[in-house]
């Protein structure tokens, strides 16, 4: 108790409320609902309707200074409790009107002091006060939350695209991007709110005008009928009472549907030091000529015969020299107290300040201008090939289909979003039936097809077996020997139970392998932080623990790019993130990091290599393999690297060559297994010479994956 009467002495009523805000609302509530049911003696009555009106007073005032209506988005929820406070005090009033018509010293000032103890005079400001918070008020202020509401909701998906494109673009973090969306919905829950709060204030000036009625019919029923009164006396002594309980309640009332009224009506600052009386007056007199016109039309009115000439010149005078004063502040004119030539080095130098500004802002708008627009990916094709790509509009088979069918299927498979493909012809340069694949317009492989042919499947010798002649070719996609036969044979060819790829099929075909193969260039660290704002709707907290905490946005993006480099999807990135919480925070070597997350995707690499079966294929590393690599891997602050010399090197390649150059047939392509620790980097040493071999470790197997050796690589 002594520790509560400490911290009232020193002042601090901010900790106290703060702490205990829960039990005080709820006892507020309580104790308004009791005003209700038990009679409380007229001291007591008397600060509780003074109460009402500091309450209201305060709470408009805060509407004033707050620059925004954020600031105090809880007063929907404020009004409900204020008009239940304002109709418990309207019955507890009642109810001492009317046993001892006696109401406290509050009310009877208000019914004798007020409208002088008229009750004609008391009666009709009542009814002016009603119809002025009724009518004008609380009518405005419940359609302006109502159209607030419906244009903040929407505004919505727009603000919030926003939001996201500022956090693409870099300009704040992703703390900053949750506050600005928390306060989106913040503001929307609250204008819909106060949309609805404002019932309540209609309601509570209709409640009020009731209960004087019925107050004023009782009183005058009480006093004729039980006291004996003449009925002018008990409206004498009843009435005036009741008018000054009105007024208590519509006072109160009219501040409550000013304050709403303002917080609506209120525009949004980023300024916080802003408010409503700044707002005004930076706005109003900031055009001193509207003050001069004024002044001038006063003075014009004054002149007018029958008018009353000083009034209007007095106000005249007034403007004038407001006026007069403005327009001097905004030309620089000194005064005699010298503070205007500060004022006007203050101006000069906001202008200046101003001016750059809007200089750095044309000078940043003409470098984006200037920045080079690169297409990430485009095709090329020659004047021929045009038919078979271009949009004539009615749909076109090429783009409208195979395209968008090709980079969902790449999507699917790997989790990279490939960019929309630029594809445009060349009447030119190219010779018939050429095509070139460019990324970032860089030109990386081309092709040739011609319009009467169709790729099979199949080899040259096997397809004399049906009688068709083709030509040896190469599937771009996997490497794997087909033919071209002409275009009449692909109806037999696919009677057969072959594939077959037109022209456009194939330029398809090819465009898909130099993606996949080229899929890492498309994991950046804007398309990474777009995948983690989609991860964070579902699993908030996994990714604001994983990064930045376990890994640095850049590391992870190194991670997801080594394992697209390998096509290892990275679509279930929940996994990938689950596995760096657990050893992002005691292993900072990517390349250790990246076989981690490989081990934690072990049913998804088990079943990609398997196609869905339960036993791998693999060729096995001779153990001195394994400790020629691993005896060679150089650690350094900045990471790790294999460092062999170029002979053993060879030999290494020679023995993988001797075992993998003549692969046996079986049903998939078989993997080299190895141990976690030299996995990446014995793949780094055959990828380019055996691209589509994959290099497995056994951490990455599932334990119930059978494993069918059928040959050992090894040095001798």
């Amino acid at each position: 108790m002594r520790r509560y009467l400490d911290i009232l002495t020193r002042g601090d009523f901010g900790a106290v409320s703060s702490r205990y805000s829960d039990i005080l609302l709820a006892g507020l509530i309580v104790g308004v609902v009791g005003m209700m049911i038990i009679p409380l003696p007229t001291p007591i009555m008397d600060i509780l309707l003074v109460l009402n009106i500091t309450i209201q007073v305060s709470m408009m005032m805060i509407a004033i200074y707050i620059s925004t209506a954020l600031k105090l988005s809880a007063y929907p929820s404020i009004i409900l409790i204020t008009t239940l406070f304002r109709l418990a005090l309207n019955v507890s009033t009642t109810r001492l009107i009317l046993l001892q018509a006696d109401a406290g010293t509050v009310v009877d000032a208000f019914g004798s002091f007020v409208v002088r103890g008229n009750f004609v005079v008391g009666m009709v400001i009542f009814l002016i006060l009603t119809i002025i918070q009724f009518l004008v008020i609380a009518k405005g202020s419940e359609r302006v939350a109502e159209v607030a509401a419906r244009f903040t909701l929407d505004a919505m998906p727009g603000k919030q695209m926003s939001i996201d494109a500022d956090l693409r673009a870099g300009a704040f973090d992703l703390d900053e991007a949750r506050r600005r969306r928390s306060d989106l919905n913040r503001e929307s829950q609250m204008f819909g709110s106060m949309d609805g709060a404002m019932k309540f204030v209609k309601g509570d000036s209709i409640a009020g005008l009731i209960i004087t009625g019925i107050n004023i019919v009782a009183g005058i029923i009480i006093g004729k009928f039980m006291l004996g009164m003449t009925a002018m006396e008990a409206v004498e002594r009843y009435g005036i009472l009741t008018i000054g309980d009105g007024l208590l309640s519509q006072i109160p009332a009219l501040f409550s549907s000013m304050t709403a009224g303002l917080i609506v009506t209120r525009v949004s600052s980023d300024d916080e030091t802003m408010h409503l009386g700044k707002d005004i007056a930076g706005q109003v007199l900031a055009q001193p000529k509207a003050f001069a016109i004024t002044a001038g039309l006063l003075c014009g009115i004054g002149m007018v015969p029958g008018l009353p000439t000083i009034p209007f010149f007095i106000m005249a005078a007034v403007v004038g020299t407001m006026a007069y004063g403005l327009m001097r502040a905004k030309a620089g004119g000194g005064s005699a107290d010298g503070r205007e030539p500060a004022n006007e080095v203050q101006a000069v130098g906001q202008e200046t300040k101003q001016k750059q500004i809007e200089a750095a802002r044309r000078q940043e708008g003409q470098a984006q201008q200037m920045l080079p627009v690169v297409t990430p990916i485009a095709l090329e094709v020659a004047a021929n090939l045009i038919p078979l790509v271009e949009d004539t509009g009615g749909g076109n088979k090429f783009l409208g289909e195979m395209v968008p069918m090709m980079r969902d299927g790449l999507f699917y498979e790997l989790g990279v979003k490939f960019p929309g493909i630029r594809v445009r012809g060349n009447e030119t340069d190219l010779p018939d039936g050429t095509y070139i694949i460019m990324i970032n317009e860089i030109p990386l492989v081309s092709g040739n097809v011609a319009l009467d042919r169709v790729l099979v499947n199949d080899t040259v010798d096997r397809l004399t077996l049906l009688n068709i002649a083709g030509e040896e070719a190469v599937n771009p996609a996997n490497g794997s020997e087909c033919a071209w036969i002409p275009g009449e044979y692909a109806e037999i060819a696919e009677q057969a139970g072959l594939t077959t790829w037109d022209a456009s099929g194939y330029m398809v075909l090819h465009l898909s392998s130099v993606l996949r193969k080229n899929a890492a260039e498309f994991v950046g660290i804007q398309e990474v932080q777009n995948m983690l704002e989609q991860l964070e709707q579902a699993f908030p907290a996994l990714v604001k623990e994983v990064v930045p905490k376990a890994v640095s946005p850049f590391q992870l993006t190194d991670i997801l790019r080594r394992l697209v480099e390998e096509e290892i999807s990275i679509r279930d990135l929940r996994s990938i993130l689950q596995a760096l919480a657990e050893w992002g925070q005691v292993e900072n070597d990517t390349v250790m990091l990246t076989e981690y997350v490989r081990n934690a995707l072990k049913r998804y690499i088990s079943h990609k290599y398997t196609r869905g079966g339960n036993t791998l294929v693999v060729y096995l590393l001779d153990p001195q393999i394994e400790e020629t690599v691993r005896s060679s891997i150089q650690h350094t602050q900045s990471g790790s690297y294999l460092a062999l010399e170029p002979e053993i090197t060879q030999e290494i390649l020679t023995a993988v060559r001797n075992e993998v150059g003549n692969l046996p047939p079986t049903a998939q392509n078989p993997v080299i297994l190895t141990t976690m620790e030299i996995r990446r980097y014995y793949r780094k040493l055959v990828e380019l010479e055996f691209p589509h071999l994959a290099v497995l470790s056994y951490q990455e197997l599932s334990p119930d994956m059978n494993i069918q050796p059928i040959a050992r690589i090894s040095l001798e």
